[in-house]
């Protein structure tokens, strides 16, 4: 019997090294790290086999010798307590006696980044594939380049976001510490090096490029990038007071070279795993027999299911940097129903992204589902506004199809101008009456159908005129005559609303009282002019 592999104290020590744990020096369990849990008060140990304790809250000495004694008999691996370590002769005695590491934290360092950090060493070491083998590939390199150069050492992608780091970075500047605690270059740093135009000068050179002076308080430092043919993988960072000297230069770019084949195999196995994702969501939204077999694959065979349709409101866009900002939009969806639900599955296909959401979970509901996807939406970070359709939940993931269907539409009325409510999650059914009209409308166009009468006397005007009369139109019946609203909508004065709206009714000949003209007009202009003019 194979016995699995997994991340020991060990590892986790020696990948966070003077960095951020101390403590460390004579620990060599090798037993498997299972979990991060956080210390919740004497007594209360359960769950804590495998684990690695955060400590929150332990300061005192004797607090500290109870919870060491206390997780120990409870099989916790480790337990970290934030720096100056209070270690008596009590404190010494229980965990000689415990079998459990006892490990400082630095005090700049918060719990929340701990367990972040901690976590994603278990999640690459647990990994078992070549990308948590090129994470560590990186690590052992950034620790051979510090020794070298005698400085600390990051490696970094092009977003400035750190993937390797040396174990000596308590000996870099401020600017480093905040970046390796947070695993990301702050952005006021990175903006800085870009309009120093440090960044390019960097990715324009072969060799080292020693940046002597970025702002107060920051220490000089060696840049260096790495980039296989035309393409740049990102770059490799070293505090040092003065210019590499030729060994050190040497050195920079031999490693840049390894660094590069390194990023190389973790950007071909993301890829990969990309790849597969986006075959498997395909194959699902196609339902029948093939959607079967692919659920199936995935672990969860013949569950009810169902799909969500995520984009931006204001649409994906064709450009290379539309395309990208798609591909990071199902990433991070992927990545956070997977916490949710760890079957499910997303891909981005044309400019949307699709997850299909398997009801595997006991809780899992249409409400339970609408309530992730709000939250995702609510919770993304990018500039552009997220919108979500939901599609009806489906017996049988032979019918996907139907849910996606259902997606589309919603999706669709909340990427139109027509919502005005501004809302970031619907299903078709909450949707209906808008997505009715947008198909009539698509149907209309492709029979060359045309607005007549009042609205297209308007229309004509607006475009021999330079003015717009039918906005202002749309503005007032939207609104429901409120005129101050209505002129709020198109950005005038009231005073010069009214006018224009005196000017539109004797210019149609539209009797703005008659309830039937108003419905006349509404509907004309959902039907043919669905868009903002």
């Amino acid at each position: 019997m194979t016995t699995p592999t997994g991340v020991s104290i060990v590892d986790i020590v020696d990948r966070l090294g003077m960095t951020f744990l101390s403590g460390g020096d004579t620990v060599d369990d090798a037993r498997t790290v299972s979990r991060v849990t956080l210390h919740e008060g004497s007594g209360v140990t359960q769950g804590s086999a495998g684990a690695v304790v955060l400590g929150a809250g332990l300061a005192e000495s004797a607090d500290i010798a109870t919870a060491v004694k206390e997780y120990g008999s409870a099989g916790a691996v480790a337990l970290i307590v934030r720096e100056p370590l209070a270690v008596d002769d009590s404190v010494a005695r229980a965990v000689a006696e415990a079998d459990i590491a006892l490990l400082g934290m630095v005090k700049d360092a918060s719990w929340l980044q701990s367990a972040s950090l901690i976590n994603e060493i278990l999640e690459s070491g647990n990994n078992g594939d070549r990308t948590s083998a090129a994470d560590a590939d990186l690590f052992d390199l950034a620790n051979s380049i510090a020794q070298v150069l005698n400085g600390p050492v990051t490696i970094e992608n092009q977003s400035s976001r750190i993937l390797a780091f040396s174990a000596d970075q308590a000996f870099g500047d401020e600017a480093r510490k905040q970046s390796v605690l947070g695993h990301q270059v702050p952005q006021h740093y990175s903006d800085r090096l870009r309009s120093m135009g440090y960044f390019n000068k960097i990715y324009g050179s072969t060799l080292p490029v020693f940046l002597p002076g970025i702002g107060p308080g920051i220490r000089p430092r060696v840049g260096m990038r790495i980039h296989a043919a035309s393409q740049i993988l990102g770059s490799i960072w070293v505090i040092l007071d003065e210019e590499p000297n030729e060994l050190q230069v040497k050195t920079l770019v031999e490693a840049a070279g390894v660094a590069a084949m390194s990023l190389l195999r973790a950007k071909l196995a993301a890829d990969s795993a990309r790849r597969l994702r986006l075959g498997e969501v395909i194959t699902l939204l196609s339902g029948g027999t093939s959607a079967k077999e692919a659920a199936e694959r995935l672990g969860y065979g013949r569950s009810k299911a169902n799909v969500l349709a995520a984009g931006f409101r204001s649409g994906a866009g064709a450009s290379l940097e539309a395309e990208a900002d798609v591909d990071q939009l199902a990433l991070t969806l992927n990545t956070y129903l997977d916490q949710v639900f760890p079957l499910s599955v997303a891909a981005a296909i044309g400019g949307t992204v699709y997850a299909v959401i398997p009801h595997t979970r006991h809780q899992t509901d249409d409400d339970y589902v609408r309530r992730i996807a709000s939250e995702f939406a609510d919770r993304s970070r990018s500039e552009k506004s997220v919108v979500i359709g939901i599609g009806a939940t489906v017996a049988d993931v032979m019918t996907l199809e139907k849910s996606r269907d259902e997606a589309d539409r919603a999706l669709r009325v909340l990427r139109s101008t027509w919502n005005s409510s501004g809302r970031t999650v619907a299903r078709a059914d909450d949707v209906q009456i808008n997505s009715l009209l947008l198909r009539l409308s698509d149907a209309l166009a492709d029979e060359n159908e045309t607005a007549s009468g009042p609205l297209a006397v308007l229309r004509e005007y607006d475009r021999t005129h330079d003015i717009n009369l039918v906005d202002t139109l749309r503005a007032w019946l939207d609104t429901f005559g409120d005129i101050p609203a209505a002129a709020s909508l198109v950005h005038i004065h009231v005073n010069t609303f009214r006018y224009r709206l005196k000017k539109l009714a004797g210019i149609a000949g539209i009797d703005l009282d008659d309830p039937e003209t108003r419905f006349s007009l509404m509907l004309q202009l959902r039907l043919f002019y669905p868009t903002a003019l």
